[in-house]
């Protein structure tokens, strides 16, 4: 107490658990710190001496009985809160090795790792160093439990061992729907469509703070009154009391509302209500109105739809996990214009046909989750659960025997670092896509259980497939490498996987964490930018990147790389810094058409292709130039699409051509368009680990343009040799263009599926898994002093 949604769950709990004795002997310290709503998050010393009683009980019921369970349920991000978690959980978790943490107050995991959605009052430093300490107090408990699926980052950023989700559940308060509230919910509807005149009643059930919308509900009606039909009128209870620190504003605002609006608005203040006071107000309302700003399970929104009302909400975490995906009416949290755009779009929704039909929707998805059976079956399956595993070996030693009699055939579980692949960003593109379709393989593979670690803004893991999501986005240079070489801390400790994949090849810092490892080195080309386009990027960017791929060379257990031509450039790599040699081994790259079948005579316009890039490489610089000449010329040409960004010393030279038709960058299905329809795709860059967008165009029956020498050419001539040329002979680029747009559709398609039989997923995801397994029997046969130290490289 006092009464709110958490203590009324945490006692559902209790006494959920208590009629299961064979099961759960159940110690309960009640940690009451608040007697009224207000009181809940203040500070004081009163709190502090109760803290010392209640920590004193829980630690004395440790030593009554044998391998306890400890449920805790951390608080919100307030100093109070954070203050009393920091203290208990300190000593508890030195006499409980089994923490059972229950997300009914989200944020404090999150927050503690890294997130700005939350902070405490006071200076940042202060909230850094207290970021830190709850970081170390919440880490990695024995299990989390989340109320929904929205609002797991809590859990995910503390590196629970095992994770539950659980929604929580009341009881139909609606028992008689169908017979009796039903019937009154359809003339209601009728009556609403008929009026010329409607007047619409809207509820706001919730202790009126700022947090739970309520400023947002009446700055909501300012805009659905502006906008609205002259003729509509409404009708909003505020039930559950208004807080004191929002009184003022509250006022204002609602007397701003009454008096622009007396013959259109009506405002009602009901204070906390239960029981047919509730019940009276939920028939009597059509629409509830739930503004959230912060919310870790909407537990008045589920109430809602068991009274089968139309809701109109915002995107909070736990109302959002609550409703349906497909839910018409959520808004943006704290957007007042977009939560009275749903409003009016329910209200005339109101007045249609399909209206009670979505009602009726939401009742039935009340039933089928959020009743308290279901809560309760899910909550003693999961505890139960968690009791089974009470017995066994949790030991190091226990945990490396049984990985060393790892039998061959059973699945290997490998853990993937996906936090250093950003869509769009960077150089990634190409890696990133091959990366999605080699996992989408891996996953289906029958000995292999794949889990990964991603971020926020990464690329990630394939559907079925298990992920750790950083609560955080790795898009910006600090918060990537921050998160490159700590996240082995935010793996969860068990289970262990089996081994690590970093598909982009760069090993954290905290390598011996991630042991055994294999990495995809795709290119040494940082080498080849620092030895002849130094100035290209800063020195402290190659140094960096130079050390990172030294540090992985020396310390990966398996080096993968996707060509012989990647191979030859890391082998001189190696050799140039002094770093022992080591087995390289080639699995190539899949593509992402290969689901498309090979085209026999695809259309084509006039045009050929080129994906533009501003890096020097790449050299569209050269090539925009060369086509413009050509042109000067007299010869003729097909127009030259590019695709993308292009140096800024041919911005105006591209401008002034007809010959050149900029794009920028495409969604997959418009850039699929362009490969297939083009002529010929042109890839005139200097250095690459792979060149799969060479193998995309004959996927889509294109033929290619390359330069000679790279490891386009070792892709491309298993299945022919057109195409090829000099980047210091334009002339036979030139001839080269007009080779391939002379090759039949044919022998281009003949070319496409013959390189589908020699890139296909599966061939490469088959030697991938060659690769899993030798490298975890190296590691297994390796000394236990080599697992288990950093290398001297680390520092």
């Amino acid at each position: 107490p006092p009464e709110h949604g958490q203590s009324r769950m945490v006692l559902l709990a209790l006494e959920t658990l208590r009629l299961h004795p064979a099961s759960f002997d159940i110690h309960h310290v009640n940690a009451r710190f608040s007697s009224t709503l207000e009181d809940i998050g203040d500070s004081s010393m009163g709190k502090m001496l109760l803290s010392v009683k209640y920590l004193t009980k829980t630690i004395w019921i440790r030593f009554r009985i044998k391998q306890p369970i400890l449920y805790y349920v951390p608080g919100p991000v307030k100093w109070s809160s954070v203050l009393r978690d920091w203290m208990l959980l300190a000593v508890l978790r030195l006499f409980y090795s089994r923490v059972v943490f229950h997300w009914h107050a989200i944020g404090h995991g999150e927050w503690a790792h890294g997130s700005e959605r939350l902070a405490l009052d006071g200076p940042r430093w202060m909230d850094r160093m207290a970021r830190k300490i709850s970081a170390r107090v919440l880490d990695a408990p024995f299990a989390s439990i989340t109320v929904s699926e929205n609002s797991r980052k809590d859990s995910l950023a503390v590196a629970s061992e095992k994770e539950f989700v659980i929604s929580n559940g009341i009881e139909d308060p609606c028992p008689g729907f169908e017979e009796e509230l039903l019937p009154k919910r359809q003339a209601r509807q009728k009556e609403i469509a008929a009026t010329a005149q409607p007047c619409f009643n809207i509820l706001f059930l919730s202790h009126g703070t700022e947090e739970k919308g309520t400023l947002d509900a009446l700055d909501c009606m300012i805009e659905v009154l502006e906008d609205s039909d002259p003729s509509w009128g409404f009708q909003l209870t505020f039930a559950g009391g208004i807080s004191e620190a929002i009184r003022q504003r509250f006022d204002a605002a609602a007397n701003t509302l009454t008096s622009r609006w007396p013959g259109r608005m009506r405002l009602i203040e009901e204070g906390y209500l239960e029981g047919s006071d509730k019940h009276r107000r939920f028939v009597a309302n059509d629409i509830f109105l739930a503004p959230s700003r912060w919310e870790s399970f909407g537990l008045t929104v589920a109430e809602a739809m068991a009274f089968g009302m139309q809701i109109v909400a915002t995107g909070s975490d736990g109302v959002s996990g609550v409703l349906p995906p497909e839910h018409p009416y959520i808004s943006p949290v704290a957007n007042p214009p977009a939560l009275a755009k749903s409003l009016l779009a329910c209200c005339g929704n109101l007045r249609g046909s399909l209206a009670q039909e979505e009602a009726n929707a939401l009742r039935v998805r009340f039933l089928t989750h959020f009743q308290t059976s279901r809560f309760a079956e899910n909550l003693v399956n999961a505890l139960e659960t968690l009791g089974a595993g009470l017995n066994r070996s949790e030991s190091a030693t226990g945990d490396r025997v049984a990985s060393a009699s790892h039998h061959p055939l059973q699945p290997v579980h490998v853990r993937v670092y996906l936090g250093d692949q950003n869509p769009k960003l960077g150089r990634s593109l190409g890696i990133s896509r091959m990366t999605e379709v080699v996992l989408r393989e891996l996953s289906e593979h029958g000995d292999l259980e794949l889990s990964g670690i991603v971020s926020r803004s990464s690329i990630q893991m394939p559907a079925g497939t298990k992920s750790i999501v950083l609560p955080w986005k790795t898009k910006s240079r600090t918060l990537r490498v921050i998160t490159d070489h700590l996240h082995p801390l935010l793996a969860p400790a068990s289970p262990k996987p089996d081994l690590w994949y970093f598909p982009k090849g760069f090993l954290p810092r905290l390598h011996y964490f991630c042991q055994p490892s294999v990495v995809t080195i795709h290119d040494t080309i940082i080498q080849y930018y620092s030895d002849h386009y130094p100035t290209w990027r800063t020195e402290t960017e190659y140094r960096y990147w130079a050390s990172m791929l030294k540090h992985t060379l020396r310390n990966a257990t398996s080096i993968l790389t996707v060509s012989h031509s990647a191979k030859a450039q890391i082998v001189a790599f190696m050799s140039r810094h002094h770093i022992p040699p080591k087995q390289i081994d080639v699995t190539y790259e899949p593509c992402l058409y290969e689901c498309f079948p090979q085209p026999d005579n695809p259309p084509k316009a006039d045009y050929v292709l080129h994906l533009a890039s501003r890096e020097p490489h790449k050299r569209t610089e050269w090539l925009i130039r060369e086509w413009v000449g050509a042109g000067k010329r007299g010869m003729q040409l097909p127009a030259l699409h590019v695709i993308g960004s292009i140096p800024q010393a041919v911005e105006s030279l591209a401008a002034q051509s007809d010959a050149i038709v900029r794009l920028p960058f495409l969604e997959d299905d418009a850039l699929r368009s362009q490969f297939s329809t083009a002529k010929a795709l042109i890839l005139p860059s200097e250095i690459e680990g792979f060149g799969l967008p060479a193998i995309e165009a004959y996927y889509l029956g294109t033929p290619v343009c390359y330069t000679l020498g790279t490891s386009i050419e070792e892709v491309l001539t298993v299945a022919t040799t057109h195409g090829g040329f000099h980047l210091d002979d334009p002339a036979s680029f030139f001839a080269a263009l007009e080779d391939v747009m002379r090759i039949s559709p044919g022998e281009i398609h003949a070319c496409g599926l013959k390189l589908r039989g020699t890139y296909a997923a599966q061939i490469v995801a088959e030697e991938m898994m060659k690769a899993f397994r030798e490298a975890r029997r190296r590691f297994l046969q390796a000394p236990d002093s080599a697992d288990d130290l950093p290398s001297p490289e680390t520092n």
